[in-house]
């Protein structure tokens, strides 16, 4: 995570002076748009497994969790806007989306019936789905604008 967020910002900043300089195409400013979007996205989930509650109360775990879980939730449908596609890309966006479905199900699976041994197993295991579901999603997003070097 903290890779792709260090890349993120290093583009952010060699395009903010492109921008800055007025010279900045239209594909330019969907992907500046896309890397302010990743960057948020990378922000919230390292806050979300800084913050994870590190007790063995499920009551307490619950909350947090319902709220990851509703923002991973969104990241599965929104922002599906990118550059057109052709059949070949349409395909591999369904495919990156299912495959994203699949995994958010999967992670939704494990942690229905969460019951913590220790205090700290909660904040591994929310951190160790945030990292299994980011991957997937980053290759989603690149059938919509790819920002992989």
């Amino acid at each position: 995570m903290a890779t792709w967020l260090s890349e993120y910002k290093n583009l952010k900043n060699e395009m903010e002076k492109q921008i800055g300089a007025g010279h900045a195409s239209l594909e330019q400013l969907m992907l500046y748009q896309e890397l302010l979007y990743r960057i948020e996205v990378l922000y919230a989930s390292q806050a979300f497994c800084q913050t994870a509650p590190v007790t063995t109360d499920v009551a307490v775990l619950s909350g947090h969790y319902h709220l990851v879980d509703a923002y991973i939730q969104c990241l599965t449908k929104e922002r599906r806007l990118g550059q057109p596609a052709d059949q070949n890309l349409k395909a591999k966006r369904q495919t990156a989306s299912e495959t994203l479905d699949k995994v958010v199900l999967d992670c939704r699976k494990r942690f229905s019936s969460f019951t913590p041994t220790d205090q700290n197993q909660y904040r591994k295991g929310v951190s160790s789905l945030i990292n299994t579901v980011l991957p997937v999603w980053l290759k989603l997003r690149n059938t919509y604008i790819n920002i992989s070097k």
